[in-house]
């Protein structure tokens, strides 16, 4: 007996969307759920919106609009802020979940201002997610209680969630998202929050199948395919990792962190990382960095190394023992003593190569416990507060997880005042942590009245010596 096929699914008609265009949010999100749902309608939608746009050029009325809308529904989000005109619900709507995809927060958070105690729920969700990218979780939580801001189940419970995150109480947080979840598959801000709570937690599997669910939506959230390609790229697979890159380029050609993250991860792709011998030179320039004045030697050799305009461990390593032993007035008592201080630090004369490059003792300890205090004497007398946020561990710090990686994994850091051992050019130094990262530990360690050391001028201008600008 012969199967009969199952008919075909009608296919969605395209040319409604044009022809009645959405009149609010809602039906703007329906839209891109409708004409994204497979690859052929996508692909129908997006040569009608190449002719809107067309035809918009050619100054045809009604048109700016739709090609707007359009512009937005297949992701193009600079598209959609060109052409968005007009100042009612819908266009400020477009206009600020475009900035917001661009990672432009204040901009979209001046666009959508007001729009939460409005009558659109999806456009109060929109004003909620702009302050909370501003940082500003105090005013979502605030909104929130109020009766006259008016929320879509899922989206009430994500902004929940992300009020207890803020709280600390992850837990319970993460039941928020998956409950969201449980009313709304598609709940794009939620299944975002679980991906990168994972991804804090090192559970790069999970992170990577949930980021990987959001990236295979048509459009794919840019920030979903940012971390996953940053994700790969950590697991040393660059190869994906300028795949994730190059689709947020191909979206967004001015975005600068892609461009530089693209870059990173192309010139890696035929070089093999070995993450020990990393931590262990990142260790040792950091110690190479330390002044000859923090140690005890007698006055004779503190004037030798000082009339050779020796300042630092590593212009010390630098020197051989005999062009110690050349120089006028330096013997073998105070050789001895040199390499006895030396030795305690794991190091030795002669260390530097003829490229500038430093050799690694075999007995240079990366992980050498330090006395925190003693280490962290420029910043002058503590106050009870920042000694005990010393002790704190770096994980209560909240930051993002680049940054959380490269302090915890890749430098074994456990406690903040473990990173005050770093000075900021120690940091800039690590691959992959740039000025952004640096920019957000120096806030975090501001809000505990801390701060990093920057270099050897600003040790100078405590001790009373010549400061900047001199």
């Amino acid at each position: 007996m012969s199967q009969v096929e199952a008919p075909a699914a009608p296919a969605v008609d395209v040319d409604a969307f044009f022809s009645s265009p959405p009149e609010g949010p809602a039906d703007l999100i329906q839209a891109r759920r409708t004409y994204f749902s497979d690859p052929a309608t996508a692909a129908r939608f997006e040569e009608a919106a190449r002719k809107a746009r067309e035809e918009e050029q050619e100054r045809k009325e009604g048109n700016a609009r739709t090609a707007a809308l359009a512009s937005w529904v297949e992701g193009d989000y600079r598209r959609a802020l060109e052409l968005a005109a007009g100042d009612d619900v819908l266009m400020r709507f477009v206009r600020g979940t475009s900035q917001l995809e661009l990672s432009h927060p204040l901009d979209a958070a001046r666009e959508l201002e007001g729009l939460a105690k409005g009558k659109d729920p999806h456009a109060a969700a929109a004003e909620l997610q702009a302050l909370l990218a501003l940082g500003r979780v105090a005013e979502v939580e605030r909104l929130l209680g109020l009766k006259s801001v008016q929320l879509e189940p899922a989206d009430r419970l994500y902004f929940e969630g992300r009020i207890l995150e803020s709280q600390g109480r992850h837990a319970e947080a993460v039941a928020r998202y998956e409950e969201a979840l449980g009313l709304d598959v598609g709940h794009v801000p939620s299944r975002f929050r679980l991906a990168y709570r994972a991804d804090l937690l090192g559970d790069e599997e999970t992170a990577a199948a949930e980021y990987q669910k959001l990236v295979e939506q048509r459009p794919a959230p840019m920030a979903a395919l940012m971390n996953l390609g940053i994700l790969y790229e950590d697991a040393n697979d660059f190869e994906r990792a300028c795949g994730y890159f190059g689709a947020v380029l191909r979206r967004d050609p001015r975005n600068d962190l892609a461009r530089l993250y693209y870059a990173d991860a192309h010139d890696s792709l035929d070089m093999y990382y070995d993450e020990s011998l990393e931590l262990k030179e990142d260790q040792l320039r950091k110690v190479l960095r330390t002044p000859i004045s923090d140690f005890e030697l007698s006055v004779r050799a503190r004037n030798c190394l000082a009339n050779m305009e020796i300042e630092t461990l590593g212009d010390l390593v630098s020197r051989t023992e005999q062009e110690l032993l050349e120089f006028k007035n330096f013997g073998e008592t105070s050789l001895n003593e040199i390499k006895r201080m030396l030795a305690n630090k794991g190091l030795r004369l002669g260390m530097r190569r003829e490229d500038g490059t430093f050799v690694i003792p075999e007995d240079f300890n990366a992980g050498q416990s330090v006395d925190l205090e003693a280490e962290l004497a420029w910043l002058g007398e503590l106050t009870d507060e920042q000694r005990e946020a010393l002790e704190l561990q770096i994980s209560t710090l909240n930051l993002s997880v680049r940054c959380h990686r490269a302090l915890v994994e890749r430098l074994n850091l456990q406690r903040v005042g473990d990173i005050l051992l770093y000075s900021e050019e120690d940091l800039l130094s690590m691959p992959n942590f740039g000025i952004t990262s640096l920019n957000e530990l120096k806030h975090k360690l501001e809000e505990f009245g801390l701060r990093l050391r920057t270099g050897r001028g600003e040790e100078l201008a405590e001790e009373g010596g010549e400061g900047e600008g001199a």
